[in-house]
């Protein structure tokens, strides 16, 4: 696991972790790129099926319901199977196209907010994956293995019930799907030569827990900002909710005020603009304009009902402790003359005052944070000079745990660390020289007392300090 974009890391495992963007380590999205091929994200529009099929532009697929006994059997069609039961998992529907049919696109009702999507596919020349829209939500990308482990790995699209979709797609209402094989690297349609086959299956409402990490959907207090199924609560991990804000349905702007504290502030947004779009390619930002501050652009995203959860920007207090802050956010085109915004956009924005930190030099680490729905405190913390190259500390026995790990600047050039907790290589980054590795995020189940180290592998420090930290429930 690497430093950018924890969160997509922490969702190999567990699938809720929830950090913050602004203290991860730059530069090393590539390096995930290319070992989360099949993960990758790409974005096309929903073809309503009947007028497809109306005009001749869809291929004929075949689907079942689900069977009526418990456990669902196995669905085969022309040598190909979706398997009944996967793991936990259960067979709701089940799709498999025609050879040389790239593309799905179908009406179904979904009657639970917690599935997965189990998936495969095959094409000519290259590594695929099957990109999925609900309607015209774009949901996730399951990668294609035509292995006997097809199924139980990464060919998955999980939606739990504090996902965003189910605000414009709620259960019991007939939706859109579509499914396309797409081509990793261009990120393009496979054309007529692909095939795909697919399940959607009934799961856990819980998030799922790696290596016996524990993980759950956070209760929101008695207390906490709650509009139109958007939450904000009022504690996250060590932050503390200033004040929020969600616009009614349609509306592109959200103004409110809070008293400043003189604690930095975690700027926490909600927005459904992208929501057709994935990572690569997102037409609108979200621009914040915070008391006498220029306004700042934020991206526009969205990964929970839970609002505050998602990863957000922190910013120093623009006033001093005591004076009012009007706070303003609107969605607007991330490029000049960029499209209009969509007529059905849902924009939220929470701003919390940040926990205490502990600075080591010049980089934070919260004394409190919140990974998978648990709130952790910071039990131990061990550094060593960055030419040292290499940093070791010992790990609990028979409790969850969460290392953090990274370094401040290290020197000129390009650095590689990696995190290994025993003999397992758990976590791995490139960064560049601007201003240090940030901090990373490694979060483990209940298991033996081990030992984490802390490797430079690459590129020679001369200067910084390495951080490893141990955080405990709380």
């Amino acid at each position: 696991m690497i430093l950018q974009d924890l969160r997509d890391e922490l969702a190999t495992r567990a699938d809720a972790a929830d950090q913050h963007a602004g203290d991860l380590l730059p530069g090393v999205q590539q390096k995930i790129r290319h070992t989360k091929k099949r993960r990758a994200f790409t974005a096309l529009g929903v073809v309503a099926v009947l007028a497809a099929v109306a005009a001749g532009l869809v291929p004929t697929l075949t689907s079942t319901p689900p069977p009526a006994d418990d456990p669902p059997q196995d669905y085969t069609r022309d040598g190909l199977t979706v398997p009944g039961v996967v793991g936990n998992d259960k067979l709701l529907k089940a799709w498999i196209g025609d050879r040389d049919q790239s593309k799905l696109s179908f009406s179904w009702t979904p009657t639970t907010n917690a599935i997965t999507i189990h998936a495969n596919c095959e094409a000519d020349n290259g590594m695929y994956a099957v990109r999925f829209h609900i309607n015209g939500w774009y949901v996730g990308d399951a990668g294609c293995d035509a292995g006997p482990a097809a199924w139980a790995m990464g060919s998955t699209v999980r939606l739990g019930p504090d996902a965003a979709l189910w605000l414009a797609s709620p259960v019991g209402r007939p939706t859109q799907v579509t499914a396309e094989v797409i081509h990793l690297e261009t990120r393009k349609p496979a054309g007529k030569n692909g095939r795909v086959w697919f399940g959607i299956y009934s799961t856990s409402p819980e998030p799922p827990t790696g290596n016996g990490a524990p993980a759950r959907i956070p209760p929101a207090e008695p207390d906490a900002y709650r509009k139109d199924g958007v939450v904000y609560r009022r504690t996250i991990g060590g932050d503390t909710l200033a004040a929020a804000a969600v616009a009614d349905p349609g509306r592109d702007e959200v103004r409110f005020s809070f008293t400043a504290t003189g604690a930095k502030l975690a700027l926490r947004d909600f927005c459904t603009a992208n929501a057709g779009s994935d990572s690569n390619d997102r037409p609108y930002s979200v621009s914040l304009r915070i008391g006498p501050r220029e306004p700042i652009e934020s991206t526009c995203e969205i990964r929970s009902t839970d609002a505050g959860s998602g990863g957000g920007l922190t910013i120093d207090s623009p006033v001093p402790a005591g004076q009012r802050v009007d706070v303003v956010a609107r969605v607007v085109p991330t490029h000049a003359y960029g499209p209009a915004v969509p007529p059905d956009v849902r924009l939220g924005l929470g701003v919390y005052f940040k926990g205490q930190q502990r600075v080591v030099d010049g980089t934070e680490l919260p004394e409190r944070t919140e990974i998978g729905g648990y709130a952790y405190r910071l039990a131990d913390l061990k550094t060593a000079p960055g030419p040292d190259r290499r940093l070791v500390t010992d790990t609990p026995a028979d409790q969850p745990y969460v290392v953090a790990y990274g370094a401040s600047r290290l020197g000129t050039g390009e650095f590689r660390a990696t995190l290994t907790v025993g003999k397992t290589e758990t976590g791995a980054g490139v960064a560049p020289d601007v201003g240090g590795m940030g901090i990373g995020w490694d979060l483990h189940g209940p298991g033996p007392a081990d030992r984490a180290t802390l490797t430079v592998a690459e590129g020679k420090p001369t200067r910084g300090t390495l951080i490893v930290a141990i955080y405990l429930p709380d």
